[in-house]
This record gives C-alpha cells, sequence and structure tokens, in this order.
C-alpha cells in the first residue's frame, strides 16, 4: 500500500486537483509519507516542494483517511490522510514546482479527471 497525505480544498462544488508528469487523472495536493515522518510533517515537506506553499502544524486539520484504487499504479491502493488548512490559501500566489504540471479547480463530478482514490474521497466524506 502506498501511504500517502494530501491538502484537501474545496470551494463549492469543486476541489483543488494537481497534475503530476502530464498524467491524465488529477490528485490531491501532497504525497508519500517517508519513513518516520509524521503526517503533518509529510504534507508540509510535499506542499513545500511541490507547490511552494509553506505551512505549519498548527495551521493543518486532520480530516479524515480514505484507501482507494492507486494511480497510476495498477493492482495497488493508497492510502489518503487527509488534512485542511485553518486560514484561507491565497492560490494566486503559488507557483508549481517538482512533478507539478497543473493546478486547477475541479469540478466534483467531474470523474474522468479525477484519480481513483479522490473519487473514493468524495464517496466517503460527500463532497
Amino acid at each position: 500500500m502506498i501511504r500517502c497525505v494530501c491538502l484537501v480544498e474545496r470551494k463549492e462544488d469543486y476541489l483543488r486537483l494537481v497534475q503530476v508528469r502530464n498524467r491524465e487523472k488529477l490528485y490531491f495536493p501532497g504525497g508519500k509519507i517517508e519513513q518516520g515522518e509524521s503526517l503533518e510533517a509529510a504534507l508540509i515537506r510535499e506542499l513545500k516542494e511541490e507547490l511552494q506553499l509553506s505551512l505549519s502544524t498548527e495551521k493543518l486539520e486532520y480530516i479524515g483517511t480514505v484507501v482507494g484504487p492507486a494511480y497510476p499504479q495498477k493492482d495497488m491502493l493508497t492510502e489518503l490522510n487527509g488534512f485542511r488548512c485553518r486560514r484561507p490559501i491565497d492560490w494566486e500566489t503559488i507557483q508549481i514546482n517538482a512533478e507539478i504540471t497543473e493546478i486547477d479547480w475541479v469540478h466534483l463530478q467531474d470523474h474522468h479527471r479525477i484519480a481513483p482514490a479522490v473519487l473514493k474521497w468524495i464517496e466517503k466524506f460527500e463532497y
């Protein structure tokens, strides 16, 4: 199983998702947890690497966990440990970096663009 952390940001019927390496499906911003790393530390590191977004532990609030199909890996599962930010994020100042090729607001019903584990998140948390 691939263990990941992610930032869940919703605005009305849209989720803030990122595209990695020009793949077809988009995910929540975040990434894999390194050995010995706390969930919060992993998310803070990943957001800094990918979006140049600096957050601190006290600004993060744990939402929950979902397990769903990994993408693009076949026959694997991914565990999404989701957090929200306790303060508004100025998305206009975010700069994509590393393997991120796009950042977008994606409609909850745009299932063609959304990675399978994120669809599980939407289903579980009724987003």
